[in-house]
């Protein structure tokens, strides 16, 4: 175990700080880093990558054949002659970035093409390139673009002009392969006779006479030291003082066609035909497409911000990563890869029980056993004498010892089954054995099989346990059962959640028992008191396989779903029901692991060996994590950008303060964190200062809606956070303004109203005059004066009437969605609030929910945003019409329905209990999924999900909307088209 604890430390870089870092010179293996590959079929528009980039922001850029790529970790994005009318050519044979974050593009015909901020510039020939067709380019610390051609030499362009390099004026070949800049300035060319350094118009060449090989340099890396790397057609050179000599022994004679520093120093190596080899701690490593390359023609090789290395190849992009988890697998010399059992021996070596029998794994060494290849091992235990007992699938129970077969023990031989989940040799020296048809006890040369007539809930054993006061706990799949000498109690664990399946068991010095279940993990106290840690508590899994507790004692449970790794304080105040939140961490293949898919029902399935490493057992491999290094890779809060913004569905640049025009209806922002570790598990939260009332939570969702904003001044902010950390404390943030119509203006009522007023006044000045004036009149004519006078009167009240119906007509505009018709989120907050108030003081239920049509975007990309429109009125309609049929006191159907964004809308049950609003609710989605679209568009089926929350032990009323929209997140993940409440 002393080999095994050396390479986890070498693997996970202990804690020690940088001092000890600094004497160990362990390293992890090449091919135990984290690897990921994308194609074609993943988003890249071409699958040779022949050159890698980052930008300051955090974007990687990639140059392929079919344009240059930006990688945001979730999707591409191309850019080229197709769409950017800058770059002239979309086969990009280089990108680097330059000191100031500019981007400069090298083309295989175009020249070369320089982003600064958002705005392209092209320079060619014209611009005074000696050569339009480049092989590479950069921008050095002065601001000057440095061009190495494809048969012209090297070009420097400078706001004086430019300045060509080539054979006429000292360089040793006009052939130019690639630029670097070393920390005094000077520019360094590889050529196609050697290296050229350029230092202000000076050039000395260095090639055979300086020890390097005859022929093309075709890559440079310039190490920590200032050293520099050369890849030669021949092999890899280093060079200090203008001499060179070849580095590593036993490198090949191979062409080297790219070269990256990483940021332990160690050296990675891209040929042309032989793969990748890495230079550091461990020597050479080589890895080709026996290990997984794509393709053995390396590109192109980057060492990104988060320490991973991107290898771009002829055929796809590779990434490596250092990550908690290391997997030992096929790769290692497992036998196979599905993996059942694992055991510590008392000899310090790990048994592995696969479909293809049993590996043993010691000082980083693998060991098959071909005897046992034949049996798919379910099952490991060794008893006091140092045997191994083994239960199999389908052919029963084997006793083993070096190498050698001592006994098989099947159905014929008195087994309950020939299925053998566990096997344990109590302290007594009882054999146990758990088979999927009963129970069999083997002591002092007798057996007895016991089963559910016995006092066991269920025959399908899946587990046994021995606890410290020496009774036998037995996993079934419908409970556990406890065996004190002749007497079998069963434990009944349905009341928790509806739990049944007992996978795994774990007791802490207390006596307390933890069982690892179907629906989480469950607590039993040494009074026998239970509680549950599963889903409804915060738990991101429902079957917990097994519960390994650390050497600190916090929790390491496998699942279907990867390893959830939970702080002791935190599992036990939820337990108790004191505490609100469960923080846990997730790990998964992008963490090293193999596969996610831990696998349980049989074992043990994880252990904790002697060193304090976590081995657990998946559907490819062992993954194994040393606990004490997990910190090391808890990231940082990541940085957000601000993707895109369309103002009505028109792409708008969301640089500065933007002003909006009168009648905006619709606000999208995307946006997404530049991290490239774990993308998939980045949460996402954001708000908009003069309309959200504070920080809105959406899971990993990064598109943000808003419509019918009234006029205003907006800011809108996002943030994120990381697996394991808080929410970042920088945010991206875009200012806007919605400008108001003429008659939402803040003086329009005052001007109105003065003048309407004055024109009443007017009037009647004007009327007394003429009543003064013709006083003397007759009463005929005072009388028909009198009648004109009362339909003046009656005309000014129906101007007035006019104008205060128009003023109620404004304020319903400002309430309603003019799409669908239904009241917005505005008009729904205020009856939120209303509803909440009445039912608190009431003391009546009070229900709400978010439902969400299923795949809107594809709605909108698949048929056109009309179509869109029409669903959301068909929606909206069906909506009413159901909640119609479900009549609440003092509240309408319209009042209980409104459109809350884009493909959002809120629900509102007042008086329902959460059951009561989930049978509404799921009339509601039947309704929705019955709507026929046939008379506007063929083919389209919508669905929606539903989140609901009631009010019940919530503080305020915005509480029910976050509850709501994290059951409506929980319904799309299990599958969409459903409600989650």
């Amino acid at each position: 175990m002393q080999a095994l604890t050396r390479r986890l430390l070498a693997a996970l870089l202990l804690l020690a700080g940088p001092a000890a870092l600094a004497q160990s010179q362990d390293q992890k293996a090449l091919d135990a880093y984290a690897r990921e590959i994308w194609t074609t079929r993943d988003g890249l528009p071409h699958n040779q990558v022949n050159s890698i980039a980052q930008t300051p922001e955090g974007y990687l850029w990639f140059a392929t054949w079919e344009g240059v790529v930006r990688y945001n970790g979730q999707e591409f994005r191309s850019f080229g002659r197709n769409n950017v009318p800058a770059l002239q050519d979309s086969g990009i044979r280089a990108v680097s970035v330059g000191p100031t974050g500019n981007l400069v593009v090298s083309t295989s015909r175009g020249g070369v093409s320089v982003l600064r901020g958002e705005e392209w510039t092209t320079y060619t020939t014209a611009q005074g390139l000696a050569q339009d067709e480049t092989f590479a380019a950069i921008e050095d610390r002065n601001g000057r673009i440095w061009v190495a051609s494809e048969s012209r030499g090297v070009t420097r362009l400078d706001p004086d002009g430019a300045t060509h390099f080539n054979i006429g004026n000292g360089l040793g070949s006009d052939v130019g392969y690639a630029i670097v800049e070393d920390g005094s300035g000077a520019i360094w060319a590889a050529t196609g006779l050697g290296v050229a350094r350029i230092e202000g118009d000076r050039v000395q060449n260095f090639s055979i006479d300086a020890g390097l090989p005859a022929g093309a340099v075709f890559s440079l890396a310039l190490a920590p030291d200032g050293q520099l790397y050369v890849g030669t057609e021949e092999g890899l050179y280093m060079g200090r003082g203008g001499r060179f000599e070849p580095v590593g022994a036993g490198f090949p004679a191979v062409a080297v066609a790219s070269l990256q520093v990483d940021q332990q120093g160690s050296l990675w190596i891209g040929t042309v035909s032989r793969g990748l080899f890495r230079l550091g701690d461990r020597g050479l490593e080589h890895f080709d497409v026996s290990d997984g390359l794509p393709n053995n023609r390396v590109a192109s090789l980057f060492a990104d911000r988060e320490g991973s290395v991107w290898v771009g190849t002829n055929a796809g992009l590779m990434r490596f990563a250092d990550t908690p988890f290391i997997t030992i697998d096929s790769h290692q010399g497992l036998a196979d890869d599905y993996v059942r059992a694992l055991l510590q021996t008392r000899e310090g070596e790990i048994l592995i029980g696969t479909s293809r029998g049993m590996d043993r794994w010691k000082d980083e060494v693998v060991t098959n056993s071909p005897e046992l290849s034949a049996h798919s091992v379910l099952s490991i235990a060794q008893d006091q004498a140092g045997d191994i007992w083994m239960g199999t699938y389908s052919t029963g129970l084997l006793r083993w010892r070096d190498g050698v077969l001592l006994e098989q023990m099947t159905a014929g031989d008195g087994l309950p089954a020939n299925q053998v989940r566990a096997v344990h040799e109590s302290r007594d020296g009882t054999l146990w054995i758990g088979t999927s048809r009963g129970l069999l006890r083997r002591k002092d040369g007798s057996s007895l099989v016991l089963g559910e007539k016995d006092g066991l809930p269920r025959e399908f054993v899946l587990s046994l346990f021995e606890a410290s006061d020496d009774s036998l706990w037995v996993g079934t799949s419908n409970g556990a059962g406890r065996i004190r000498g002749e007497e079998i109690t069963a434990v009944d664990l349905s009341t928790m959640d509806g739990a049944q399946d007992v996978f795994g068991m774990h007791e802490d010095p207390d006596g307390t028992l933890w069982f690892a279940t179907d629906r989480g993990l469950v607590r039993r106290l040494r009074s026998g008191e239970l509680s549950i840690v599963g889903s409804r508590q915060g738990l991101p899994v429902d079957a917990v396989f097994q519960v390994v507790v650390d050497s600190y004692g916090n929790f390491c449970l496998s699942s279907n779903a990867g390893v959830v790794y939970i702080r002791r304080e935190d599992m036990e105040s939820v337990a108790d029901g004191t505490g609100e939140r469960l923080d846990y961490q997730q790990f998964a293949e992008a963490d090293g692991m193999g596969s996610a898919q831990c696998n349980g029902g049989a074992g043990p399935a994880a252990l904790r060996a002697a060193d304090g490493s976590i081995w657990v057992a998946t559907a490819k491999g062992v993954a194994v994590v040393q606990p004490d290094q997990l910190p090391r890779y808890q990231l940082a809060p990541p940085p957000v950008v601000i993707e895109g913004l369309r103002v009505d569905d028109a792409s708008t640049s969301a640089a500065g303060s933007l002003v909006l025009p009168p009648g905006t209806r619709k606000l999208e922002l995307d946006y997404v964190s530049l991290s490239y570790r774990t993308p998939e598990q980045i949460r996402y939260r954001y708000r908009l200062e003069g309309f959200d009332n504070g920080w809105v939570e959406r899971s990993t969702r990064r598109n943000a809606q808003y419509t019918n904003l009234p006029p205003g001044q907006y800011r809108f902010q996002v943030s994120a956070a990381q697996r394991g950390s808080g929410w970042s404390p920088e945010t991206a943030s875009v200012n806007f303004e919605i400008q108001p119509r003429f008659y939402q203006r803040p003086w329009f009522l005052p001007v109105a109203g003065s003048l309407l007023a004055l024109f009443l006044y007017s009037l009647y000045r004007a009327r007394v005059n003429q009543l003064k004036a013709r006083e003397a009149q007759l009463s005929r004519i005072v009388d028909d004066r009198t009648r004109a006078l009362s339909e003046k009167n009656g005309e000014l009240e129906l101007k007035n009437e006019t104008i205060r119906k128009q003023s109620e007509v404004f304020e319903l505009l400002s309430r309603t969605d003019a799409l669908t018709g239904l009241p917005n989120r505005r008009s729904m907050d205020e009856g939120l609030a209303r509803a909440y108030r009445e039912a608190v003081a009431a003391d009546q239920p009070l229900s709400f929910g978010l439902l969400d049509i299923d795949h809107f975007k594809r709605i909108n990309d698949g048929y056109s945003h009309d179509v869109g429109d029409e669903a959301l009125r068909r929606v909206a309609r069906a909506m009413v019409k159901q909640m119609g049929r479900h009549p609440m006191e003092g509240w309408t159907a319209e009042q209980r329905v409104a459109r809350w964004g884009g493909e959002e809308f809120a629900l509102l049950f007042p008086g329902a209990s959460a059951d009561q609003a989930a049978v509404i609710a799921e009339q509601l989605r039947a309704a929705i999924e019955a709507i026929d679209c046939s008379d506007f568009t063929a083919g389209l089926k919508i669905t929606a999900s539903i989140g609901l929350c009631e009010r019940t032990g919530l503080s305020h009323h915005e509480r029910l909307v976050t509850h709501a929209d994290e059951r409506l997140y929980e319904a799309k993940r299990a599958g969409r088209n459903r409600v989650s409440r």
